[in-house]
């Protein structure tokens, strides 16, 4: 159970990335008079979290989870200390900085989805599950009520506090993550090479899976359907908290009703 709730925590921070950048930022940057169009361009800061297959490989083959996990949550911490740093009217330093942010939250995605697989034997993947989906939305949800702690704190507080979860977490895993292995609350360890064996020899049958299910008909369409069904619903989840707050309701009380209260919109 002790390593389940060390998954829970790791997803946990994991999900702050993303809850700032779709909760609290556009909420923040609307209250200081930014365009729609504007808000809308910051999404795109989010794309290292679409091409992250593109270095997993990286993150399998050289050094261990561990060293990825540490480094990650490491470049966080720092990042989140620099963004406390700049005024938010940067708008440059601030993209970059950003843009570093879920770079680094998505390399950490990957590196502890490997420790999961590391971690949990086969009566515990439900749990392993259950333990991503709440942790990320969790994390996902607390970011998006940071406006209340801005109005308390100001820009400099909210990324201090967020820096201070990440140096929070790179203690724990300093005393509970190894490099090349992973310690579970028995004692016994399972190192990387194990873990990528096992996972290789359930790929032939996750492609047939696949191969199963492309060739089924009606999947395209179905697909296609569910993409533009998500694109239109997105769209209109982003928007709905800025017109909330373009009709006078305080940014304090869109980012609960709808960053806390609004959980949907992390499905």
């Amino acid at each position: 159970m002790n390593h389940i709730l060390l998954l829970f925590g790791l997803y946990f921070i994991q999900g702050l990335p993303y809850g700032v950048q779709t909760g609290f930022l556009p909420v923040y940057l609307r209250s200081k008079g930014i365009s729609l169009a504007s808000v809308g361009a910051f999404k795109l800061l989010l794309l290292p979290w679409f091409l992250k297959g593109l270095w997993a490989p990286l993150v399998d083959r050289f050094a261990s989870k561990a060293s990825w996990l540490r480094g990650s949550v490491a470049a966080m911490f720092v990042t989140c200390l620099f963004i406390s740093c700049i005024h938010p009217d940067d708008t440059a330093v601030l993209c970059a900085l950003l843009f570093l942010f879920n770079l680094f939250s998505a390399t950490q995605d990957v590196a502890v989805d490997g420790l999961a697989i590391q971690l949990l034997d086969g009566a515990e993947l439900g749990a392993g599950n259950t333990a991503q989906v709440v942790g990320y939305k969790s994390g996902a949800v607390m970011a998006s009520g940071l406006t209340a702690v801005e109005q308390t704190l100001g820009w400099t507080g909210v990324f201090a506090a967020l820096a201070a979860v990440y140096f929070a977490a790179l203690l724990v895993l300093q005393g509970r993550v190894k490099d090349g292995e992973c310690t579970s609350p028995d004692g016994q360890t399972k190192g990387d090479k194990s873990a990528r064996d096992d996972y290789k020899g359930h790929q032939s049958a996750l492609r047939n899976v696949h191969a199963e299910v492309m060739n089924t008909e009606g999947t395209v369409w179905v697909a296609v359907f569910v993409l533009i069904y998500k694109l239109g619903e997105q769209g209109a989840v982003s928007l709905f908290p800025l017109f909330l707050l373009d009709g006078g309701t305080s940014a304090v009380e869109v980012s609960f009703w709808s960053g806390v209260l609004g959980l949907p919109r992390y499905a």
